[in-house]
């Protein structure tokens, strides 16, 4: 009876442990498929974040090509910066010419005003001799008229002597006859040797005032020509001059384009080594936030490692045995 007693009472209580063995194994098996998911999930985690590190990996590396690629830019910013250090010298070296060019222009300007004042003065010297050439121009055709007068005189004076010496002739043959005559006549020949020799001394008195007239013609003739020839050098100065002008002005010109070339391609070199710099800062940015990326993504894979190895400590110390479960 008191077996039956024991056994019964012994009854519940394995039911009880059955069924606390049966809600066991049940809890095992259930935390064992959460773990297999969780498992699971870690394990495609950690695919997706090798593949993402793989991509990160890749991308550094293009990122550190682009560094490269980015010193190289670097090295066109120099070269950029070189030649407009060099435009701005080449701008630099055309305003001093320009300057210099302005500074002929202004000189060739000052000498064309010097030679045109100086062929005004040599042709109102000009004028003015011209203006004293004439009264003595009229004062040589004077002359020439009164030597051609005196020359008549002469004419008709050599023709009263020679009708005076046929006169003498014949009073001579006439003295013969008469002392008085004689006397008379010799009177008469003396007056008109005495009016002889006036009238020769008159016509070398006018033959002198000629050939003075004639010399002075041919000295205000020379200075005419020297006057002449004076104001033919300073025309030929004055257009010299404003030849050189024209030049300069070309050159000047020229200095004045070369000098905006400069300055635009100076402008221009601003400008690339503006894009070259800014092309240089983004390629450094993206290449700090790759890193960046990648640092923070290397943190969530040990992450994920750390939080697996825990959920299979978890596994392990949950399996039946103590025996490590198999992983998926």
């Amino acid at each position: 009876m008191a077996v039956s007693t024991s056994n019964e009472f012994n009854r519940p209580l394995t039911l009880a442990l059955a069924a606390v063995a049966v809600v066991g194994w049940l809890l095992v098996a259930y935390l064992w498929s959460q773990s297999s998911d969780l498992h699971a999930q870690l394990d495609d985690g950690l695919k997706r974040a090798e593949v993402a590190r793989q991509g990160l990996a890749a991308d550094l590396q293009n990122l550190q090509k682009s560094a490269g690629t980015a010193a190289d830019l670097k090295k066109q910013a120099d070269d950029a910066q070189k030649a407009l250090t060099e435009a701005v010298s080449a701008r630099a070296s055309a305003q001093n010419e320009l300057a210099e060019l302005t500074k002929q222009v202004n000189e060739a300007k000052l000498a064309v005003s010097g030679s045109q004042e100086e062929a005004s003065a040599k042709t109102r010297d000009l004028e003015a001799i011209e203006a004293k050439l004439k009264p003595e121009a009229d004062q040589l055709a004077s002359l020439q008229a009164q030597n051609a007068a005196l020359t008549t005189q002469q004419a008709q004076a050599q023709a009263a002597l020679a009708d005076l010496q046929s006169q003498a002739k014949a009073a001579q043959d006439a003295a013969a006859a008469g002392k008085s005559q004689q006397e008379q006549a010799q009177t008469a020949l003396a007056d008109l040797q005495t009016q002889s020799k006036a009238a020769q001394d008159a016509a070398a008195a006018a033959k002198t005032q000629q050939e003075q007239a004639q010399t002075a013609l041919a000295d205000l003739q020379t200075q005419s020509k020297a006057a002449q020839d004076a104001a033919a050098a300073a025309k030929t100065q004055q257009d010299q001059a404003q030849a050189a002008l024209a030049d300069l002005q070309s050159q000047t010109k020229a200095a004045q384009d070369a000098a905006a070339a400069a300055k635009s391609q100076q402008e221009q070199g601003q400008t690339a080594l503006a894009d070259l710099q800014s092309q240089t800062k983004a390629a450094q940015d993206a290449g700090e936030a790759a890193k960046t990326q990648l640092t923070d993504l290397q943190r969530q894979v040990d992450d994920a490692k750390r939080s697996l190895a825990g959920v299979q400590s978890c596994n392990q110390a949950a399996a039946p045995g103590g025996d490590a479960a198999p992983a998926k």
